[in-house]
């Protein structure tokens, strides 16, 4: 009984997947959101006790040489759940059309320890895509490496490409992916609806990542930001030449001095005194002369006989005192002889 229950949600889950699947092949020309919208009740996961998060390699490499012809084994993993939480699932991935899907015993992904207790299925879809799924007769999930899928990078990769690797959530009125436990309960319903509402991106929940975001628009790959991807393996881009120009600034400083020169004009006068004395009184009388330039004016004297006696003129200044001197003198001695006769 239980043999022909497992076979039945086999061939259900088979069938499935190879219905979706063969609606995608003719489709397929280059990586775009090929994920719908989840739409079966519950829509909001949010009350689930698992919380499904499934995350896909994110690869980047230095430079195109380094990644140019390399195989990069790609690992889908699930955390958020408790051990054996989970049984039943199913999921598109599909890759960048540039890369090349390297096979693994004619399969295109290899299982990983967390479904090993599981029943694991896959389907080709074209040479870019793949329908993984599981199935059992327990909740024999765990958390940790569910897939890996090898992925060659073109040898004629080059710096700043993007290669996106997405998981898509597809289904139709009858059938379509899955995340539940066994036996699909109400939690196994929530578990189902978180997974493919918040733990995977898509174009309801776009990805954050810089390097989607800045995924270059010109690639003729892409029309719009890859953002509904999960991961990538990609190249980082040539850095900007930065060019550096130095502008030399000349200032010319000119200072103004101005001169002032002041003049100084000094005037020397010189006063020669002539004495006089009169034999009655021996009165001397002092009489100022004032010099103006080389020039000396000599002051009139009176001597005992009235006479009018000049003080010789002369240009220079102590030859009129020594003269004038000299006229004093004699004038004395006469006036003495004069008066002893």
């Amino acid at each position: 009984m239980k043999k022909n229950t497992l076979k039945k949600a086999i061939s259900a889950v088979a069938v499935s997947a190879l219905a979706l699947t063969a609606s995608s092949v003719s489709a397929f020309a280059a990586i775009t959101d090929r994920g719908m919208e989840y739409g079966l009740d519950p829509k909001d996961g949010s009350a689930a006790t698992n919380k499904p998060v499934i995350t896909v390699t994110k690869k980047v490499y230095d430079t195109a040489a380094e990644a140019a012809g390399q195989t990069v084994q790609v690992t889908i993993d699930v955390s958020g759940v408790a051990d054996g939480s989970y049984c039943t699932t199913g999921f598109h991935v599909y890759w960048d059309d540039r890369l090349e899907v390297v096979a693994n015993k004619g399969n295109y992904a290899k299982m990983g320890e967390a479904i090993d207790s599981l029943s694991p299925a896959q389907e080709k879809n074209g040479a870019n895509g793949v329908m993984l799924t599981t199935m059992g007769t327990g909740d024999d999930g765990y958390p940790g490496t569910m897939w890996t899928i090898n992925l060659k990078v073109p040898a004629d990769a080059k710096a700043g490409d993007v290669y996106p690797i997405d998981i898509a959530y597809q289904w139709d009125p009858s059938k379509g992916d899955l995340f539940t436990d066994n036996k699909d309960t109400a939690q196994g319903k929530l578990m189902q609806a978180y997974a493919f509402t918040a733990g995977t991106f898509s174009s309801s929940n776009p990805n954050p990542d810089a390097i989607l975001v800045n995924a270059p628009k010109t690639d003729s790959t892409f029309t719009a930001a890859p953002t509904f991807a999960d991961g990538y393996i990609a190249i980082k881009a040539d850095e900007p030449v930065t060019t550096t120009t130095t502008t030399t600034t000349t200032t010319t400083t000119t200072t103004t001095t101005t001169t002032t020169t002041t003049t100084t004009t000094s005037t020397s006068s010189t006063t020669t005194t002539t004495g006089s004395t009169t034999s009655a009184n021996a009165e001397s009388t002092t009489g100022a002369a004032q010099s103006t330039g080389a020039q000396t004016t000599t002051a009139k004297s009176n001597s005992s006989d009235n006479k009018k006696t000049d003080s010789p003129k002369t240009g220079v200044t102590g030859v009129g005192v020594a003269v004038a001197g000299l006229a004093v003198a004699v004038g004395t001695a006469f006036a003495l002889k004069k008066k002893e006769d």
